[in-house]
């Protein structure tokens, strides 16, 4: 068969399945809650007075490090059948939009709190607990009373555990692990603690004969802007976390201190520090806590040792990277970049190479893997009747950060939009920035600023010095690329039934109408340039990692950089050099980094409960004393490929390539390739003019005289000079 009927059959058979479907908003919103793709829990149909803050300032207080926190008003142990506090104690108090999410958890409704419309509707049940159409009234901040339960394995096969309330009677006798829980609210978010146990334990007389005395803060992971309670399971956290537990551990979690919920990190350490009081007012101190979480999970340890050492004593920190906030700043050109590689160069083939994508982007590239969505993509060309471009080359950004950039930053996108009624989704800017507007401040209307800017950022830079790409290639890349709208001018992202869009025919997954170029070829396309006093807020509020490491920390990670995983091993490089810039032991900052198919994380757990042993074995031993574990490297089976000082050296420290970064090479950022240290410490880079750049050799061994003008035209307002510190650096002295 020819090509053009293949072409037709294939566009014939798209239409039909278009038209069967009816990509309807009826559609969206009645078929996908069954089949499982949305839920059918109660919305959030209203917002309570004073929900919006106008003309708020930026942060500008003492950084958490130096500042002293209030004394506990909350009488703990919270008692079984009694509600926890729901103001937090320093933290921002309470804001909405708020969605519950107790019954997510399989906990059921929360406690009415209101009958004015503000939150969740709470429903009457049946005797058998159905609920019914009857809304006897409203939750707007999902309060539980502090329950008892009991999870069990019965043997050591069983992956997923069983859950009793209340009580152990009737639960096997020869049961191979048995868990004392408990559950509630604190600061509004759902919490447990789980506690190893036998048949003589009774809820008002615990029997602690299992626990070995040590505590570990469960952290979790993910990322998300907040409005929300956050899920809580507890048999997956037993499953997850079933090695700690049968080693005797005792386990705390909550939902706010998962970054999949939130990533409001006063709020954290509030919650953190309360959940603490909870459990050591139930059970007693623990002999040393330890942190054990990945990705967002992993921030937190950091930020939590540089802001309050003391909640956690050692930390597990898997895949993790050192804040969120300077993230941003790379992540947010991601779409920017696969845009004009897929869309706007001159050059398409030269740019489909990924090799060459990657000299720019910094981050991984692999020919191997396709983005993300990219099926998708293509089926909504064909139904606009394109013809489907070559399918570019799988990235860390299209494959691995895609989605991203909405949800922090356009403030019409929440990727659980459908939990929200209309009303509420209308008035509110769903934005990490809105999510932090307590940090960034707001403006008369009562939205947070963004802090992230691309003003003056030469993007490959460092590629056109190497000669990767050409100079024509540098001026078209600069003056294409443009940059992100403002919040104002953004419109809703066509990603489908995520963004409550009911025509699959616009589906895009750049993003490319919220870009100042709009999606079309412009030589001159607007740069951005955010709130430099937001930038600053999120450094004095200890929102960024300072290098301030002040307690023991494993960095555990799988190298994932070929996969095209978002948990980049250059983060750790970036991490250790924040370390060392800040004057902070490095050796407190361990690496260990293992091939796919081993994952060393259990291994840094019993590796940090021994180095935590030696230090509390007596009141003050010598540093000579202390074991501690060292920088490493392994294979795939767990086996050693190489230890010791110097095995992670390479480019990012201008040293000799070390044993460890041989087998597994760090990569970069856009921001890197730009001109930025790996440390990746700059918001708002301080500008120089471009005659400037070209005298100090900027550009060097290139001569850039040729191209002043040009230059001058992309970058009116002057080019990245990162050769001095961030123009919001630096924060409040501590």
């Amino acid at each position: 068969m020819s090509k053009r009927p293949r072409v037709a059959i294939g566009l014939l058979f798209v239409l039909l399945f278009t038209l069967i479907l009816g990509v309807s908003a009826a559609y969206i919103q009645g078929i996908l809650p069954k089949l499982g793709l949305i839920t059918d829990y109660p919305q959030v149909v209203g917002l309570p007075p004073g929900s919006v803050t106008p003309n708020r300032p930026a942060f500008n207080g003492l950084h958490p490090a130096t500042s002293a926190r209030p004394d506990e008003t909350f009488h703990f142990p919270i008692q079984y059948g009694e509600v926890g506090p729901s103001r937090p104690l320093f933290a921002e108090s309470e804001k909405y939009p708020f969605l519950c999410q107790t019954e997510d958890s399989r906990l059921g409704q929360p406690l009415i709190d209101n009958h004015h419309g503000w939150g969740v509707p709470v429903f009457a049940r049946t005797l058998s607990g159905k609920r019914t159409p009857q809304v006897i009234g409203y939750s707007k901040d999902c309060l539980l009373p502090t329950r008892h339960h009991y999870l069990y394995f019965h043997d050591k096969e069983q992956r997923k555990p069983r859950r009793q309330d209340d009580h152990h009677l009737g639960i096997p006798r020869d049961v191979h692990l048995l868990i004392r829980a408990e559950s509630g609210t604190i600061n509004r978010h759902l919490y447990s603690i789980l506690m190893p146990t036998s048949f003589a334990d009774h809820i008002d007389k615990p029997d602690l004969s299992r626990w070995n005395g040590k505590l570990i803060y469960f952290f979790r992971g993910g990322i998300s802007i907040g409005f929300q309670q956050g899920k809580m399971r507890m048999h997956r956290m037993a499953k997850d976390m079933r090695y700690a537990l049968e080693k005797g551990y005792a386990i705390v979690f909550s939902s706010a201190t998962e970054t999949d919920n939130t990533y409001n990190i006063q709020l954290q350490e509030d919650t953190a520090l309360r959940l603490k009081h909870q459990f050591v007012s139930r059970y007693g101190e623990p002999q040393f806590t330890i942190g054990f979480g990945g990705s967002g999970g992993a921030i937190q340890q950091f930020l939590l040792s540089q802001n309050h050492p003391g909640i956690i004593d050692g930390s597990i920190a898997v895949v993790a990277y050192p804040d969120m906030v300077t993230q941003l700043t790379y992540t947010l050109d991601c779409e920017l970049l696969e845009y004009y590689f897929d869309h706007l160069a001159s050059d398409n083939v030269f740019w489909r190479n990924p090799v060459n994508r990657q000299a720019v982007m910094g981050l991984s590239n692999n020919y191997r893997k396709s983005p993300m969505l990219a099926g998708l993509y293509r089926f909504a060309q064909a139904i606009n009747l394109d013809w489907p471009q070559q399918q570019p080359p799988g990235s860390e950004c299209n494959a691995g950060w895609r989605g991203s950039v909405a949800m922090v930053n356009n403030p019409l996108f929440h990727t659980d939009m459908h939990r929200f009624s209309d009303a509420v989704r209308s008035v509110t800017q769903w934005t990490h920035w809105q999510e932090n507007a307590h940090i960034y401040g707001t403006d008369a209307q009562g939205h947070a600023p963004s802090l992230w800017s691309n003003e003056g950022v030469q993007y490959g830079l460092s590629a056109l010095r190497q000669q990767r790409i050409s100079v024509e290639q540098f001026l078209e890349l600069n003056s294409r690329i443009g940059s992100w709208k403002p919040a104002a001018k953004m419109k809703q992202e066509h990603y489908w039934y995520r963004s409550m869009d009911s025509d699959l025919s616009r589906f895009s997954p750049y993003g490319e109408h919220n870009m100042t170029h709009e999606g079309s070829i412009r030589n001159l396309a607007p740069r951005y340039e955010g709130s430099l006093s937001a930038a600053r807020a999120a450094y004095q509020s200890g929102m960024i990692f300072l290098g301030q490491l002040n307690t023991p920390l494993i960095d555990v990670r799988q190298y994932l950089d070929h996969k095209l995983d978002i948990h980049h091993a250059f983060a750790s490089a970036a991490t250790r050099q924040r370390i060392i810039d800040a004057g902070y032991d490095s050796k407190n900052h361990v690496i260990w980094m293992s091939k796919p198919g081993f994952n060393p994380m259990w291994q840094a757990l019993d590796a940090m409960d021994q180095w935590l042993s030696q230090g509390s074995s007596r009141p003050q031993p010598t540093p000579q004393e202390i074991t501690a574990p060292q920088d490493t490297c392994f294979d795939d089976k767990g086996q050693v490929i190489a230890r010791g000082d110097g095995v992670w050296d390479g480019d990012w420290n201008h040293k000799a390539t070390g044993a460890c970064q041989q087998q597994m090479p760090f990569y970069q950022s856009s921001r890197n390739v730009a001109g930025d240290a790996i440390s990746g410490l700059t918001l708002h880079c301080q500008r120089i003019s471009v005659t400037e750049a070209i005298q100090q050799g900027l550009y060097a061994p290139l001569d850039m005289r040729p191209y002043q003008n040009q230059l001058q035209q992309i970058f009116p307002k002057g080019v990245c000079d990162y050769s001095q510190p961030d123009r919001a650096w630096p924060p409040a002295k501590h």
